[in-house]
């Protein structure tokens, strides 16, 4: 079983060579590929000064040459290039930044394209889905048309759960599905988001078992004393049920990238932290029937 390991795990400040060698010795297979606007372009020795390179003033080559030199594979991309949704135009302006990402990340070789979920107006959790429906429908709306128009290419686009925003809870998830027909449009299913919200997530496996091309492994706890309401930590050591996750993946297996983060550990403990993760969820997917 492969995992990945989503490239703002280490930190923000590493140069992007580094933090590609440290996750291949931390024995990860791919990366999910964090960008910015505000980065710069990957050099042709496929070096950078920052965690976060600026692909679209990269040339794919390099981006490559990076990836090679680390002996790692490109999981997927984030776009990072702005969504909104505040209305149908706001939408058709999202969907031709996406356009350029996908063709990029097709150049790379790559079939997966991420998608960050921006948090709702109230910022509250457990929003009833029919009060954010138009909103989810229109990032319905971007996603199934960038997928329907790479489909030939097979580029998967995936949201990314998270509590407090659009798409937080299984209904909102239902109908972001239900209102995309391109089987290429599904989620990024962020396991710590859902449990923080409290969502039982795996029962999107079962009901939607090919709509989930990229798997967030992230463990948050839900203790009463935690610093903030989303925190994310060592995997195994938080309160989401993985095993009832890698029970439903095993039964419905599909084309899937999976990715461990933990974002809320100290700098100086998170090549340990992110090392016994990897660990714990390997030796956890050979455990569970």
């Amino acid at each position: 079983m492969k995992f990945g390991m989503v490239t703002h795990a280490l930190g923000h400040t590493i140069p992007f060579e580094e933090m590609l060698a440290t996750t291949k010795e931390l024995g990860f297979d791919s990366v999910l590929l964090l960008t910015s606007h505000d980065g710069e372009p990957v050099r042709a020795d496929g070096t950078c000064p920052k965690t976060f390179p600026d692909v679209l003033r990269s040339d794919p080559e390099h981006v490559l040459k990076a990836m090679n030199n680390a002996g790692l594979e490109i999981g997927s991309v984030h776009f990072s290039a702005g969504v909104a949704t505040d209305s149908e135009q706001d939408v058709d302006k999202t969907i031709a930044a996406m356009r350029l990402y996908a063709e990029y990340v097709l150049s790379l070789g790559c079939k997966f394209l991420t998608l960050p979920v921006h948090a709702c107006t109230s910022r509250q959790m457990h929003v009833p889905t029919e009060e954010k429906a138009p909103v989810i429908k229109r990032y319905a709306r971007l996603m199934n048309t960038v997928a329907e128009e790479f489909a030939d290419q097979d580029l998967k686009v995936g949201c990314d759960v998270h509590s407090t925003s659009w798409v937080e809870g299984l209904d909102d998830c239902r109908l972001l599905l239900d209102s995309m027909p391109c089987k290429n449009a599904g989620l990024l299913m962020n396991i710590g988001h859902l449990t923080t919200a409290e969502v039982y997530g795996w029962i999107l496996v079962e009901e939607y078992p090919d709509r989930i091309p990229v798997v967030g492994w992230k463990d948050h706890t839900l203790a009463k004393d935690r610093p903030e309401r989303m925190w994310s930590i060592e995997l195994g050591t938080g309160h989401s049920p993985f095993e009832l996750y890698i029970k439903r993946f095993k039964q419905h297996p599909a084309d899937r990238v999976h990715l461990v983060n933990c974002e809320d550990v100290a700098d100086e403990e998170r090549v340990g932290a992110l090392r016994r993760s990897l660990k714990y969820l390997r030796n956890l997917w050979e455990e569970v029937n």
